[in-house]
């Protein structure tokens, strides 16, 4: 059966929104021929039975346990790309609330910009821009706030449209960045880097709570953070170009935590070179 777009959603113990979400997408995708399907990361509540007994249209994968935001999505991609053999992937958080004709204006943006990935424009439940997309420069990240189509080097993980082309050309989500944390901006480095575009499209909109699922199930964010960015910089642009960031790392850390603070963060940064040169 050949299915045009699959929806990914990620859950873990997020019933509420995960309900919330998906009844958005059934009043609000005027697209034909899309399948959605939820992967769940081993929820204790009951997101599981809810998605058996009131949403019989989606396809639920049920995992044992957290394998992260790579992992679970990987999963979703295999097996629909086996299954369904799908033009395009949209990968989407939980804690959303997609506005009208979102997929579709995404989907006519990759094909008007010819663009291998694209990302909507976010506003937060108060209906307030939020960072959508950006630039990475040498001295910072440059945000992306606006209402116009726009080439980027990055767009949020919260929401976005992948060409099986892209899947196809680089692989999926680098399982390094488990559970969480610039797992999509290295995807969207490779395939820029495999010559894709990446855009922005404003007019696919969808409102977005944020921090929902990390915020409840991981003690350790700010070492995650620190971690994995560390990674990605020392991947793709090296020791050099990340230090304008560390240097803010330092000073941020030492304000809250002083000399332990600074301790810990090289901890991160240590924890991050020893995970690269593991999966060498």
């Amino acid at each position: 059966m050949k299915i045009q777009t699959c929806i990914i959603i990620l859950n873990l113990n997020g019933k509420d929104f995960l309900k919330n979400c998906l009844n958005s997408i059934n009043k609000n995708t005027f697209y034909e021929n899309y399948k959605i399907i939820v992967v769940d990361n081993g929820s204790t509540d009951g997101s599981q039975k809810m998605i058996k007994s009131q949403y019989k249209e989606v396809y639920l994968i049920e995992n044992q346990s957290n394998k992260g935001f790579a992992g679970g999505n990987n999963d979703a991609i295999k097996f629909a790309t086996k299954k369904y053999n799908s033009k395009y992937f949209y990968l989407l958080n939980n804690d959303t609330l997609v506005q009208k004709n979102w997929l579709s204006e995404s989907i006519k943006t990759s094909k008007t910009m010819d663009a291998g990935i694209v990302g909507s424009r976010q506003l937060t439940f108060d209906k307030e821009p939020a960072i959508s997309a950006g630039w990475i420069k040498s001295f910072g990240v440059h945000y992306y706030f606006g209402n116009k189509e726009k080439e980027v080097d990055w767009v949020s993980g919260a929401g976005f449209l992948v060409k099986k082309e892209v899947f196809d050309k680089i692989g999926l989500l680098d399982e390094i960045y488990n559970p969480a944390y610039y797992e999509e901006t290295d995807l969207e480095r490779r395939a820029i880097k495999a010559g894709f575009k990446i855009f922005h499209s404003p007019k696919s909109i969808f409102l977005h709570k944020g921090g929902v699922t990390s915020k409840k199930e991981i003690s350790n964010l700010s070492e995650l953070f620190y971690r994995n960015r560390f990674i990605y910089f020392f991947k793709y642009y090296g020791l050099l170009y990340f230090l304008p960031r560390a240097f803010f790392d330092i000073f941020r850390e030492f304000k809250k935590e002083k000399f332990k603070g600074i301790k810990n963060l090289f901890n991160n940064y240590k924890k991050g070179y020893i995970l690269i040169k593991k999966n060498k």
